[in-house]
């Protein structure tokens, strides 16, 4: 390289070369608050999915003994002409039960 290509070199990097600026200390904290907030969120969504695998699981356990209950003898007056005569109020039941614990949970 001649001394030609150096000056040059030098112009360009000195023109080309980014202005110096303090931080953006509001930016930064926007972005840290928004990295937390979907930490928090992911957090939220996984206890929420959780919760929500074990009480479908409690709730086909409360239905198999359901089904098994409303099959004896002593209970079949009360189930009707159906096996699951007794399914409905108790699933309704459990889905107001449901719905209570979430809102519990979300205060």
């Amino acid at each position: 390289m001649t001394q030609s290509d150096d000056n040059l070199d030098a112009m360009l990097g000195t023109l080309l070369a980014p202005t110096v600026r303090a931080g953006d200390r509001a930016f930064l904290a926007r972005v840290e608050h928004r990295i937390d907030a979907e930490a928090a969120l992911g957090r939220a969504e996984r206890r929420f999915w959780k919760s929500f695998a074990f009480e479908t699981l409690a709730i086909g356990a409360l239905l198999a003994a359901l089904w098994m209950l409303s099959s004896s003898d002593l209970l079949a007056p009360l189930a009707g002409s159906t096996q699951w005569g007794l399914a409905p109020p108790l699933l309704l039941i459990v889905a107001l039960w449901f719905a209570g614990t979430q809102r519990h949970r979300q205060t």
